[in-house]
């Protein structure tokens, strides 16, 4: 298994669409100026150039860069980029741990406020040593939990949020930050077989010994800022599908 220390589990589009966000929240990357080409970044990311066009493509697509054909990627102002539409699930698309997960109520098991460590202050961008809010949760069959909710919202977030015990029990992380914050999220994204990291206790499983995991982040963002993360751990289980499309 990865260890915490070890944050090169980050896929590498992700740190170069990281990399480009704090050269611009550090002022380097000014409106209008030109970043890297891709053949530069494949250099120094060691990566094949698909990978950067698609972290390039991403940030396009939520307005953080222009690219001009010929010319190159730009950063785009902040007035211009308010103008991109978001990109979101159509209808169509079910995840099948959601749409189960709706029918079976959510136990919570602990919430309160930690120092979140290395790999998941990269996962939110924050400074390391960062403080969030985490939140606990079960979903349980026949009595028995199967399922455990790992959610974290960054203090700048939730902050003076008095959290509601009753509706984290029945609605998704993405659901409540809609509900109950200022910031309304735009998108989810979702990795699948993720890393567990050292705060999260899967004890309560009851796995059988050398039993496989399988997991997933739901990353909730508004635009380009990640609101919040949900990391769901349960037994591995075969031949049985994450997504489903329906025409």
């Amino acid at each position: 298994m990865i260890t915490e220390d070890n944050i090169s589990y980050i896929p590498k589009y992700v740190q170069i669409q990281n990399y480009i966000l704090q050269k611009i929240k550090d002022g380097i990357f000014l409106p209008g100026d030109r970043i890297p080409s891709e053949a530069e970044f494949s250099k120094q990311f060691d990566v094949s150039r698909i990978t950067v066009n698609t972290a390039i493509k991403e940030l396009a697509s939520a307005g953080v860069v222009e690219r001009i054909q010929g010319k190159g990627t730009f950063i785009l102002s902040p007035d211009k980029s308010g103008d991109k539409q978001p990109f979101a699930f159509a209808s169509e698309i079910k995840i099948e741990p959601f749409e189960q997960s709706a029918h079976r109520p959510h136990k919570l098991l602990e919430h309160g406020i930690i120092q979140a460590g290395p790999v998941l202050c990269a996962k939110l961008n924050l400074d390391q040593g960062a403080y969030v809010y985490k939140i606990v949760r079960c979903v349980c069959q026949d009595g028995l939990p199967i399922e455990l909710d790992y959610n974290y919202i960054p203090l700048s977030v939730c902050s003076n949020h008095t959290f509601d015990s009753e509706a984290l029990e029945r609605i998704f992380l993405h659901e409540y930050v809609r509900k109950y914050f200022n910031k309304k999220p735009t998108r989810l994204k979702i990795f699948i077989n993720t890393q567990i990291t050292r705060d999260m206790d899967i004890s309560p499983l009851k796995l059988e010994k050398n039993a496989e995991l399988f997991t997933w982040d739901n990353f909730v963002y508004k635009d380009t800022e990640v609101l919040a993360i949900t990391t769901t751990v349960c037994a591995s289980q075969l031949n049985k599908p994450f997504i489903t499309l329906e025409f």
